[in-house]
């Protein structure tokens, strides 16, 4: 009994070891780029300031309001690192920590302000695209933080929502996720395939709230198919046809020696009958 106990205390000794540290390192990761984000968007913010102020007899209105921009975004960058300061207690569970990333989108658009204006003048300093890049890594941290109301958590899954629309999440840029509706059951599967990610998509759904799916602007549709491809039904029922979809319609596949010329069993995808079902009949594929 005695070494029973002994056995599970190592084997929680060793659970722990593995899993607090990692924790622990992705919330120090954040705090890390929070200070180097800070002190680069004040040093960005002065020389900015000083170039403007050296550039002719005065600083124009265009050239003042990418002043702004960045002393705004400094300011950000000052806010978001005291809130990853542990004494806030913003690690401690799922909400607060959820709230920091919130405060994280806030950070974003701050700097995407200063992006824009800069881009309108055409003036880019090399330093934004520092910053930028912090921010993507800091994003990434935030991703390996499991949380259906975390965006950056969300990024490649589908949310199914109460009318059965299914959307792909989509990163577009620090803090910017969209959703994209599936045309239909098909493109689904086909995107699923088409990322690697096996014959059950299903497996990547998340549930989210309403008010999470609407902080995601909706855009293009999802819209792919199995055109060019063999196709069986999912399921174990044996002699199930093989189907080439070829110009719209369900070509069967008669023999196995037409099924090798196609690239044979590996190159058949496994979908659902109605997505097959939907596909009207056309010519068989003989030898």
């Amino acid at each position: 009994m005695r070494n029973i106990a002994i056995n599970v205390l190592l084997i929680l000794s060793m659970f722990f070891s593995l899993t607090s540290p990692a924790k622990a390192d992705r919330d120090r990761n954040i705090y890390e780029l929070a200070k180097k984000l800070t002190e680069l968007s004040t040093y960005m913010a002065q020389t900015s300031y000083d170039h403007y102020k050296g550039w002719g007899s005065e600083i124009s209105d265009q050239e003042q309001s990418i002043l702004f921009e960045a002393e705004s975004f400094a300011a950000s960058c000052r806010l978001f690192l005291r809130l990853t300061e542990e004494r806030f207690n913003y690690f401690k569970t799922g909400y607060l920590r959820t709230n920091l990333y919130n405060a994280f989108v806030n950070l974003t658009r701050a700097f995407n302000d200063l992006k824009k204006e800069s881009q309108r003048a055409q003036r880019v300093p090399y330093s934004l695209d520092d910053c930028e890049r912090m921010l993507d890594r800091m994003e990434y941290e935030f991703s390996l933080w499991p949380s259906a109301d975390n965006l950056a958590y969300l990024h490649q899954k589908y949310i199914k929502t109460s009318d059965n629309t299914v959307y792909l999440i989509e990163r577009r840029g620090p803090g910017e996720y969209v959703r994209r509706p599936f045309k239909s059951l098909e493109s689904l599967f086909r995107f699923n395939y088409d990322q690697n990610r096996g014959k059950d998509p299903w497996q990547h759904l998340v549930e989210v709230s309403y008010e999470t799916l609407e902080r995601m602007e909706e855009v293009e549709m999802v819209d792919l198919t199995f055109e060019g491809d063999l196709v069986i039904e999912i399921g174990d029922r044996p002699n199930r046809p093989v189907y080439l979809i070829k110009d719209g319609k369900k070509c069967g596949i008669t023999s196995p020696s037409v099924l090798q010329r196609y690239g044979g069993w590996d190159n058949v995808y496994e979908v659902p009958a109605e997505v097959i079902k939907a596909y009207p009949d056309g010519e068989a594929i003989k030898d």
